[in-house]
């Protein structure tokens, strides 16, 4: 495994998550790490997953790989959590962020060395990137599909597709894109980027070099409705922008330091 590889490092983003709900139902979706850099260089890392994933929740666990000598294995420890994780909520966003310092730091108490690698707010297209992004971009999410990964190698599903919506575009008025790939149910959660090797367009051509960009979070599939009710997914997904993500992370930010 070249774990220097972007690629590779960007499958260390994610963890499973699954919920047991009030209810009685269960479900499982996807969470990322993502973490607030502050101006003394410390990080502030919180877990980000949907809203709707962890709305009912009564119990629940999310499951994080851990490291021996800084590399990954395919061990992994099982971290539990309670109702109070939908605290968060970020503003109108369909997204919930949980502060996870707390929990990394009684983990390396115990010698527990978690493994995983976060998304970060340099990762998000500045305004001239976002300008030089064209209509059609390839795209690239992670995470588990229906609840599928690999539990063997605790790895997890990567996907590719298009943007079906400008990423520059609200989508009806929201902050919020399409895109056209193999979105279901499990995705949820899931970090979205713009990742090219190589080469990737710009709006004078053809640029050589690598490119990553991290453009927003899986929340919704869409699907076809049948008046039988044998609906049907068209494989296009909602996906909140990362902009809106950070700004409302800002807050949150904020407001835990006043607490």
């Amino acid at each position: 495994m070249n774990i220097s590889d972007i690629s590779t490092q960007l499958m260390y983003t994610t963890v499973p998550l699954y919920v047991k709900k009030n209810d009685g139902s269960q479900c499982s979706g996807t969470g990322f790490i993502y973490s607030i850099i502050e101006t003394d260089n410390t990080s502030i890392p919180f877990l980000i997953t949907n809203y709707h994933v962890l709305e009912g929740a009564e119990m629940g666990f999310m499951e994080l790989h851990l490291a021996e000598n800084d590399k990954p294995t395919d061990k992994s420890i099982n971290i539990q959590f309670d109702r109070t994780i939908v605290n968060n909520k970020l503003g109108e966003l369909d997204l919930v962020a949980l502060p996870m310092a707390a929990t990394f730091n009684e983990l390396f108490s115990k010698n527990i060395y978690p493994f995983y690698r976060t998304v970060s707010a340099d990762m998000i297209p500045r305004e001239e990137e976002m300008n030089e992004l064209a209509a059609i971009e390839d795209i690239t999410f992670i995470g588990y599909p229906n609840g599928l990964y690999d539990e063997i190698n605790k790895m997890s599903i990567v996907r590719q597709g298009i943007t079906a919506t400008p990423i520059w575009n609200n989508f009806k008025g929201k902050e919020a894109f399409l895109i056209d790939g193999g979105v279901f149910p499990g995705s949820s959660g899931s970090p979205v980027f713009i990742y090219n090797r190589g080469t990737y367009p710009t709006k004078d051509g053809v640029a050589v070099g690598n490119r990553l960009l991290f453009v927003g979070v899986m929340t919704q599939s869409i699907l076809r409705k049948s008046n039988s009710g044998d609906d049907s997914y068209l494989n296009l997904g909602v996906v909140i922008n990362s902009r809106a993500l950070n700004r409302e992370i800002l807050k949150l930010v904020d407001r835990i330091k006043l607490q």
